[in-house]
């Protein structure tokens, strides 16, 4: 069970960042790029959240998706079409851009994830591509590009390190009931 303060500091952490290294299988060896990501609070009832998150509806009505959106062009993206089982990692600010403090209590968070490519025809898809727009409404335009796609990542577990001596696991549910505040 997660402490009160450690919950508002991983919901600030996840809340406040806009990028995060996704880990994927690139032709058989672990591999790693940047993905902005927006997080997209559904009901499990939605079918396409459901399916996004291989039909398991945890402990609660709502779920957390977090999403981006990718095109076809970029290898992390065919590695996901081929290996969906990925890991996104989101980190506090580096000590060295100002705030001083030893890197190794940097907060952080590695969540692993189901990567699901949404159809353009589900039912979700406006309300996740409307939590996306709604934090990078600059990237309006490539919504028009045939090869970008939206990508659902539907958390399984989560490792949160909130500093030394501060690991804790998290099941997806748990994760869930951090970002509703609940």
């Amino acid at each position: 069970m997660i402490d009160h303060d450690t919950a508002l500091l991983l919901r600030s952490l996840l809340t406040s960042r806009t990028i995060a290294a996704l880990a994927t299988m690139h032709q058989g060896l672990p591999a790693a790029s940047m993905v902005p990501y927006a997080i997209h609070r559904s009901t499990s009832r939605d079918p396409l959240t459901t399916a996004a998150a291989g039909g398991a509806d945890g402990d609660g009505d709502q779920q957390v998706l977090f999403v981006t959106h990718v095109s076809r062009l970029s290898a992390h993206t065919r590695d996901m079409l081929s290996t969906p089982d990925v890991c996104l990692l989101v980190m506090g600010p580096d000590p060295a851009d100002g705030g001083g403090g030893m890197p190794q209590a940097v907060p952080r968070v590695s969540i692993g994830a189901r990567a699901r490519f949404l159809d353009r025809e589900a039912p979700d898809h406006n309300a996740i591509r409307h939590s996306y727009l709604s934090r990078f409404p600059q990237t309006a335009d490539f919504f028009a590009f045939g090869d970008f796609s939206l990508v659902a990542f539907a958390p399984t577990s989560a490792r949160l390190v909130a500093g030394f001596a501060r690991a804790q696991s998290l099941s997806a549910t748990e994760l869930a009931r951090v970002l509703l505040g609940a």
